[in-house]
């Protein structure tokens, strides 16, 4: 009796088990966009990536990965999450790092203006879609307020109640799945709204947040540290008209002493091709058309200011082969709905593909 007794015990505490780690793995997403995005950058094999992207939105919106391997050759990922604020970049760039060692990193600047550092949304958006490992751990202790750390370390702290929100996360659950068994994102991390935004005149000033200059000295030490070469930071093109001040001088100061680049691409937008009323979905963002133009002008920039190599083993030119290879008609399909003003937010490579095959 008593062996009876401990085996229906031990059933039921695996049982009990198993159900936690499937509520954890389903419930713990702070962004459905974000999560499937960041889970496609660790179906990567290692050092298969080339140019590695960090930045907030305005970088996963405008950059189309597939599409700048089939016009320059070099493989890209969009290691970024919306409203992404600068203390993580430092710890993006040694992931990009850790996993990948690609031959370029680039930096999106406006996240250096951001007053609120550490808004827990923000921060969650990235973290919480990251697997546990030291690096994450270590970004937990350092950048999160010390009152959400526990919650950070165990989020089902933060989302065993979100039940309400079963359908979405079933979803993700179900997208992560659809790109375990290909391998790989189709369309890596991508996302748009079919949209054309009317043009709306706005100006405002460049200010880059006392915060925003800590961070910045953090992510410039780590890259200098790290000894990494050839670095990237922009400003992406939008709607709004930018008034340079101090504290935007000094920030492209900060980048150019320690070595590094910085572009202004807002200033380009007539050498990208930008339909000012047409190529955006709201006043910050590149809606399908602004991301070809965007995609292929930077794409452009990049293989002739660093001279990317593009040589990589038969099963990842495969991989991207495979990419490409719907880009026209993925492309296509976004197109359309964005003449037709369809709007919604597209966010996964199954709201690409399905209503299109």
């Amino acid at each position: 009796m008593k062996k009876k007794h401990w085996i229906k015990i031990a059933i039921f505490a695996a049982l009990t088990a198993l159900i936690l780690l499937f509520a954890s793995s389903l419930l713990c997403v702070a962004n459905e966009k974000d999560a499937v995005g960041l889970y496609g950058f660790f179906l990567e094999p290692e050092d298969s990536i080339d140019v590695v992207l960090i930045g907030s939105s305005s970088i996963y919106t405008g950059f189309y990965s597939p599409l700048a391997y089939e016009q320059q050759g070099f493989t890209s990922y969009a290691l970024s999450t919306s409203t992404m604020t600068a203390p993580l970049y430092r710890y993006a760039a040694e992931l990009a790092i850790e996993k990948q060692h690609p031959q370029l990193l680039i930096f999106e600047t406006w996240s250096f203006t951001y007053e609120d550092q550490q808004d827990e949304t923000s921060l969650r958006k990235f973290l919480d879609a990251l697997p546990d490992s030291e690096l994450k751990q270590r970004a937990i202790r350092e950048i999160v307020p010390e009152e959400l750390q526990t919650s950070f370390r165990n989020p089902f702290e933060k989302y065993h109640s979100s039940w309400d929100r079963f359908g979405e996360l079933l979803q993700v659950m179900q997208d992560k799945l659809q790109m375990k068994r290909q391998g790989y994102s189709v369309t890596k991390n991508f996302g748009t709204t079919p949209f054309r935004q009317p043009y709306l005149q706005r100006t405002t000033d460049y200010e880059v947040s006392e915060s925003g200059f800590y961070y910045l000295q953090v992510l410039l030490d780590y890259l200098k540290e790290a000894e990494i070469e050839n670095v990237l930071f922009i400003r992406c093109p939008d709607m709004v008209q930018y008034v340079g001040t101090d504290s935007y001088k000094r920030m492209i100061e900060m980048i150019r002493d320690a070595g590094f680049d910085f572009v202004n691409l807002s200033a380009a937008v007539e050498d990208i091709g930008v339909d000012i009323g047409h190529d955006y979905y709201n006043t910050t963002h590149f809606n399908v058309f602004g991301a070809e133009k965007f995609t292929t002008f930077l794409a452009d920039y990049m293989m002739k200011r660093y001279r990317l190599r593009t040589d990589h083993d038969p099963a990842v030119l495969e991989e991207w082969d495979q990419c490409a290879s719907r880009n026209q008609q993925i492309l296509g399909y976004l197109e359309e709905l964005t003449e037709q003003d369809a709007n919604g937010f597209l966010y996964t490579q199954r709201d690409f593909l399905e209503p299109a095959f």
